[in-house]
């Protein structure tokens, strides 16, 4: 089931099952009214998880055929792409010497495409959606929403550019990754638990653009 703006809170049950909720709304900032249940459903868009022993940590290469971007993390973290393109494909290392679980999720809308684990040493867990060949060229621009906090919160986020607006819901730590916006980019992120303040990371191009704490809801753009 792939849900528009108007059912997101009827999606809830699904989002706790796969950690993400994403739909089309348009419109831009909160300036502009959206008209929910006119707009038309977006594409599935793609996730990952990554899950494991925690705090492990790894370097992720992501491609959707379009863009590509390098992750480095630690476990736990769900990783979002905005405005996804085509197919998917992941290559991702375990940054330690040990045998320590790394295991990977490729996610398309709401079904888990693949899963892939290692417990080797400085493991490697490979991953993709689609026929996928060489990987894209980097993401320009880079724009990157790394919500650090509270630990566990279930938050909603309305991520826009000029031209359209998608809704998506998860849990912190996650990363979201926006392909190829137009323009500029705000997201606005409200707390569905209500476990704590929120801490948000903005940054375009590997440069941090702002970094914003606040309590249940918080709005960052990156031209303010």
């Amino acid at each position: 089931m792939w849900l528009n703006a108007r059912s997101i809170r009827g999606g809830i049950v699904a989002a706790l099952v796969c950690g993400l909720l994403m739909t089309s709304c348009g419109g831009f900032g909160s300036t502009n009214n959206t008209n929910p249940g006119s707009t038309p459903n977006t594409t599935p868009q793609s996730s990952f998880r990554v899950v494991g022993r925690i705090g492990t940590p790894f370097y992720a290469k992501i491609s959707d055929g379009r863009s590509t971007w390098d992750v480095y993390g630690v476990v736990p973290l769900s990783i979002i792409i905005v405005n996804s393109f085509a197919n998917i494909r992941v290559s991702l290392n375990k940054l330690v010497s040990d045998d320590s679980l790394l295991s990977l999720q490729v996610i398309n809308a709401f079904t888990v495409k693949q899963d892939s684990s290692t417990t080797d040493n400085f493991g490697y867990a490979p991953g993709n959606f689609g026929p996928v060949g060489n990987f894209a060229p980097p993401a320009n621009p880079d724009v990157r929403f790394f919500v650090k906090g509270p630990t566990t919160e279930l938050f909603d986020a309305l991520v826009e550019d000029t031209q359209q607006g998608q809704i998506l819901e998860a849990r912190a730590p996650a990363l979201i990754l926006f392909d190829t916006p137009i323009g500029r980019v705000d997201a606005t992120f409200s707390a569905v638990e209500f476990l704590g303040g929120f801490a948000v990371d903005l940054t375009v191009n590997g440069g941090l653009v702002e970094a914003a704490s606040a309590g249940t809801s918080l709005t960052m753009k990156t031209n303010p």
